[in-house]
Formats: structure tokens, C-alpha cells, sequence
């Protein structure tokens, strides 16, 4: 008898925990009315988007997702990748026990059947700005002549725009308040920081801009609870800074939380192209990764370009010369290398001829080879050699054609881009600095010390 009492307990104790459990559960039922894609749903950890699970439409168009909130806060559904920014992803508050129902079109979303208060009231405000938002995050077809108006109508309706609303939920209706002026704050960045047909000078800033304080929302932690935070702390910063200042030390002094120096830090780290470029920066702002999902992302960054680091052997590659000949990396052992990706088309690539003529004069003579790699379409190659017998261009002259495995192998996503070898054929730095930077210079003479 005793046995089954405790058996009955303990079967009341896990049907009520489960039930426990089931009440903190949301559930998201939505529909995709527009182009067929996988729907995702995030968490925001730091001001970033981070996927927590993703849902493949039915052929109507419906997806839907169960998850227990770890947060009372934002969370975002949507398309594409977290890295991709705000566009085709809309932000919802869950808290536990939440249902949200909705479509999403062309251009925004609307609420379908039961939803949560907090949700209901959200939407009202993402309504009042939903054509903004369209328009700065997702679409590039308008500039400031028609988005400052816009910013302008927004601001003004934003300062008051909680009063007389509330959804019952006290912690969310102060949240809601202040997002109503950080929303009209990230549409103002994003237009400021993406191409445009055109950009506005300073004397022709709207008012919202002129009276625009960055250091209130740079000393702001509350900046992180957003999908967004992390992402509009570089642009926040340049807007105070101008011209030459605007570089990543003057960013960061202007934040006095190292909690957000770190994420500025971290988004430039993610950045690096080598792991020389890589250990220079952790060894600089590493100081300001204090979470753990910081110190984690730091590492999985340079985990990426861990084959690059110095020392590690060159991975070869072979292509033809102006004659035809083949000529590989590895024929140049006992010579330090700089290797330089360039093409015709390309005009960062060609501003950087003249220094790279001046450096290749100044070691002549040394146990330096200077090889450029063309990766000009194939159609190009006459092209090709002719530019460089115009340019006088001296040196290796290699023709790669578009998509070499040089791309691939050394993950170049953009030209120019310069690396540096050693006398063994190891690496130096795979992204060294430009021939227009007396760093490159003194890199290759402390290297020549070396051997």
C-alpha cells in the first residue's frame, strides 16, 4: 500500500511539473505570404541576434515554432542570416505562456487571430513605423531627401507616443517606451551607414540629427536588449567622431562600459583576415571580452584562421606568367615573398601600384620577391598583359583568372589583398599591410634580420 501511495505521489509530482513546464511554453504560428525561405527564430544575446531554431515553410506557407523564453525580452522571427541585420525579421516580446499569430508579406507583417497584449501593442507602434523601417532596413531606394521627413514624423510621434496605451504588463510598457526611441535611432544609423543614391551633408541634417546626443545611448547598456544594439554602436560613434578620427581607438573611448567596448571590439576582430591581424587586436582590446559568450566568440575567431598562423606552412599555388610559363610559390624558398591579388578592374588594387614599384626599388637586390596574382576574368587576359606592360609593372606578373583556388584557399573575399612569406615558404601574414603603409616596409626588414 505504501509503495503504491509513493507511486502516486511521485506520478502527481511529475503530471504537475509537466504542467508546470507546458504553462511556460509560447507558441508561434505564422504564415510566409511572400517568396518561399526558412523561417528562424532568435534570441538576442549582447545586441546580437543568436538562432535558437528554424522552421521550414509547408507548401501554404505556414511554420510555427514552440519554445520556452530564457529572457522576459525580444526575441526576433524572420528571414535570413542573424549577420544579415533586421531585414525580413521582426522583433516580438515573449515572456512565457505567449501565443503570437501572424503573416508576413512583401514589406512587413500583420497580427492574425489571438496574440498577447504585449504583442498587440507592439505592432501598434511598428505600424506607426513600419514604412520608415521598409525603407531604411528593407530597402535601399530612398535617401535622406525623402527618409528625414520620415525620421522626423517619427521622432516627433515617438516622444509621447506610450501615453494613455499600456498592455498590463508594467516591465514591458517601460521597455516599449524606450524602444520607440531606440527604433527611430536604429532606422536614423542604418540610413546613415548604407548606400543611397545620396548621403546628406552635415549643414543639411534634420533636426532629430542635429539635437542627436551618441553618448546617451553609448553609456547605455539597455542598448544591448535590442537586435540591433550591437550594430549601431560603430555608426553611433563615427557620427560623433569626423574625418581622420574616426578610427576604433576614438570609438571606444567614447564608451564607458566595457561590456560594449567589447562588442565594438569583437565586430572588428570578426573582421581580421589573419591570424597575425587577429592576435594583434585580441592582444589590444581582449581586455574588454569579460562574458563568457565574448571570450567564446573571440575564440572561435581565431580558431577560423587558425592554418594561417605564422609559421605554418604556405599552402601553394601555380599559374601561368606572361610567357606561359608555370611558375609555383614554392619556386621562390630562400627568398621572402610578398604576394600581391589584384586585378585590372579593381581600383583600390591599381592606387596601390605606384608604393608597390617605389618598395620593389627599395629592395633591390635583397632576398625579396615581389609577385602579383591576377584574378581577372579569363576573357581579360590581353587586357591584362597589357596593363602591365603599360604600367611597367616589374616583378612575378602570375594570371590566376577569376575564382582561383588562391581565393579559396587563403578565404580572400575582396582585393587587393597582400601576403607575406617567409624564406622556408611559411607564413608571415596572409593579410599584411598595403604597400602604402610603412608597415609593410618594416615587416620585411625585420624579417630579412631574421634569415
Amino acid at each position: 500500500m505504501k509503495l503504491k501511495k509513493y507511486l502516486a505521489v511521485a506520478a502527481l509530482f511529475l503530471v504537475t511539473a509537466l504542467s508546470a513546464q507546458a504553462q511556460d511554453l509560447s507558441a508561434i504560428k505564422g504564415k510566409l505570404k511572400t517568396k518561399p525561405s526558412t523561417i528562424k527564430l532568435f534570441k538576442i544575446v549582447e545586441g546580437r541576434m543568436e538562432e535558437i531554431a528554424t522552421s521550414i515553410p509547408a507548401t501554404d506557407g505556414s511554420f510555427g515554432f514552440i519554445f520556452k523564453p530564457e529572457y522576459k525580452g525580444y526575441y526576433v522571427v524572420g528571414t535570413g542570416e542573424g549577420i544579415a541585420g533586421m531585414k525580413g525579421k521582426y522583433k516580438f516580446y515573449f515572456k512565457g505562456a505567449d501565443q503570437l499569430n501572424f503573416e508576413i508579406n512583401d514589406t512587413s507583417y500583420v497580427l492574425k487571430g489571438t496574440n498577447s497584449k504585449e504583442n498587440a501593442l507592439l505592432t501598434q507602434w511598428h505600424n506607426t513605423v513600419a514604412s520608415l523601417e521598409y525603407n531604411t532596413v528593407g530597402s535601399f531606394n530612398k535617401n535622406y531627401k525623402q527618409l528625414f521627413p520620415m525620421i522626423t514624423a517619427a521622432a516627433n510621434q515617438s516622444k509621447d507616443w506610450m501615453k494613455g496605451k499600456t498592455s498590463g504588463n508594467k516591465e514591458f510598457d517601460q521597455l516599449l517606451a524606450q524602444t520607440t526611441n531606440y527604433d527611430v535611432l536604429f532606422y536614423t544609423m542604418t540610413l546613415l551607414s548604407t548606400p543611397r543614391s545620396a548621403h546628406a551633408k552635415v549643414e543639411e541634417y534634420n533636426d532629430y540629427l542635429k539635437n542627436l546626443d551618441p553618448a546617451f545611448y553609448l553609456s547605455n547598456i539597455d542598448l544591448l536588449k535590442y537586435p540591433y544594439g550591437a550594430r549601431i554602436l560603430e555608426p553611433l560613434a563615427y557620427f560623433k567622431l569626423k574625418g581622420d578620427d574616426r578610427k576604433l581607438d576614438n570609438a571606444l573611448a567614447l564608451i564607458p562600459n566595457d561590456q560594449m567596448k567589447g562588442e565594438l571590439a569583437l565586430q572588428n576582430v570578426s573582421y581580421a583576415r589573419s591570424f597575425t591581424n587577429y592576435q594583434e587586436m585580441v592582444d589590444k582590446y581582449g581586455k574588454y571580452f569579460i562574458t563568457a559568450d565574448q571570450k567564446l566568440r573571440s575564440q572561435a575567431a581565431g580558431a577560423k584562421l587558425a592554418s594561417f598562423k605564422p609559421t605554418e606552412k604556405a599552402i601553394n599555388f601555380t599559374y601561368p606568367d606572361l610567357t606561359e610559363k608555370q611558375v609555383s610559390l614554392t619556386d621562390f624558398k630562400g627568398k621572402i615573398v610578398l604576394v600581391d591579388v589584384w586585378a585590372t578592374w579593381c581600383g583600390p588594387c591599381k592606387r596601390e601600384i605606384p608604393a608597390l614599384k617605389q618598395l620593389e626599388e627599395e629592395f633591390r637586390g635583397k632576398d625579396v620577391v615581389f609577385m602579383s596574382v591576377s584574378v581577372d576574368n579569363i576573357k581579360d587576359k590581353e587586357k591584362w598583359k597589357n596593363f602591365v606592360a603599360t604600367e611597367n609593372m616589374k616583378g612575378v606578373q602570375l594570371f590566376a583568372g577569376a575564382s582561383p583556388d588562391i581565393m579559396t584557399n587563403y578565404q580572400i573575399t575582396g582585393i587587393p589583398r597582400f601576403m607575406l612569406f617567409d624564406k622556408k615558404g611559411n607564413i608571415i601574414n596572409v593579410d599584411a599591410p598595403r604597400p602604402s603603409d610603412p608597415k609593410l616596409k618594416e615587416t620585411i626588414l625585420e624579417w630579412l634580420k631574421k634569415s
